[in-house]
């Protein structure tokens, strides 16, 4: 081998190197637990666009930590199920301590339950809610 191979076969190797330790930086950072985050929304009504007071929203938390500790970054080994009520302006919010992945679900008699899509936790998570009625 010519001098240039040798040197081009270790810039390869190097540059594969520094992508697989980067790939890896950056997916141990994606699959950790987020800690104190701050959920709120509100919930509207569809067809006149006004608030509902009172109803059900049911948090969903799923984290890779679980209640004493144990981790593992293959699945969701902690899980949380929150209750919140919206206000007289529809308005909800909670903080959660540590979240790795949230659903959401609302329910009011008179309209049809609905269930938000789920979301990879972040610091802020912000939702806007349209039910219809029944």
């Amino acid at each position: 081998m010519n001098m240039v191979t040798k040197k081009a076969i270790v810039i390869i190797l190097i540059t594969l190197l520094i992508s697989v330790f980067v790939y890896f930086f950056f997916f141990y950072l994606s699959v950790t637990d987020i800690k104190n985050i701050n959920l709120s929304g509100y919930v509207f009504d569809e067809e006149t666009k006004k608030p509902i007071s009172n109803v059900l929203v049911v948090v969903n938390n799923e984290r890779y930590e679980d209640d004493k500790g144990n981790k593992n970054y293959d699945e969701y080994l902690g899980k949380d199920k929150i209750k919140l009520y919206s206000d007289s302006n529809g308005y909800y919010s909670t903080v959660i301590e540590k979240s790795a992945f949230i659903t959401l679900s609302f329910k009011k008699d008179g309209y049809i339950k609905k269930e938000e899509a789920g979301r990879y936790s972040s610091k802020h998570m912000k939702y806007k809610t349209f039910l219809t009625k029944e």
